[in-house]
């Protein structure tokens, strides 16, 4: 039976030289939580993106709960990209026209034909715009996700595919939390040094159309 969530805490605590009477699971867990929440909000590499698609519902669709920034949106099923607005942008309704004289005043009903399918984000909903929907409209949401948390029956990818920087980002968490060691400065400092080189090479992947690690599709919402 697998215990990828006991076996890291083992690991973290031999690090510190400790045992669980001093540290037990429960304690070490909480700094593998915060070291997640840490990478999930700092890294964009490839392994991050996920792809969900959720259907329109007055003109909005919540985002999945796990994301952490939108890559790309397209309209389903026909495949049009929806470009991001500003949520000012996206409200002024003289967009995309700059303002001068018009005949009608800028009436409401006036159609720009030079608009394009775009879409803001307001709280944990994305609104979308300047779409005819029909029922059951869909739009296809590309993001970077969360780290999944790491738990005893289900390990994550950044435990499989990048131990160093999950194992250095826990230790850094550890050192705040009472644990005397010298080593406390240069675990932050390689956490900085390698997270910098894993998002430098993801810019580099997408510029040079690099495939992407394979990602599930879901549905949500």
């Amino acid at each position: 039976m697998p215990s990828f969530l006991t076996d890291k805490c083992a690991e973290v605590r031999r690090w510190l030289a400790i045992g669980s009477d001093v540290y037990p699971d429960d304690v070490v867990t909480s700094w593998i939580r915060m070291a997640e929440e840490q990478l999930s909000t700092d890294l964009r590499v490839k392994h991050m993106i996920q792809i969900d698609t959720a259907t329109i519902v007055v003109d909005r669709v919540p985002l999945p709960l796990d994301w952490q920034e939108i890559r790309l949106v397209r309209l389903l099923p026909g495949g049009d990209i929806l470009r991001y607005q500003t949520p000012d942008a996206f409200y002024n309704p003289e967009f995309p026209n700059v303002p001068g004289p018009h005949p009608s005043g800028y009436p409401t009903s006036v159609s720009y034909p030079t608009r394009y399918k775009r879409y803001t984000i307001l709280g944990n909903y994305l609104v979308v715009g300047d779409i005819d929907t029909v029922a059951g409209t869909q739009v296809e949401m590309t993001y970077y996700q969360n780290i999944p948390p790491l738990s005893d029956l289900q390990n994550n990818w950044i435990n499989y595919y990048h131990p160093t920087i999950y194992m250095l980002a826990i230790l850094q968490v550890a050192s705040m939390y009472a644990i005397e060691d010298e080593r406390g400065p240069m675990w932050t400092q390689q956490v900085n040094n390698i997270m910098t080189a894993m998002n430098a090479r993801h810019q580099i992947d997408k510029a040079s159309g690099s495939a992407l690690v394979p990602v599930r599709k879901k549905t949500f919402g």
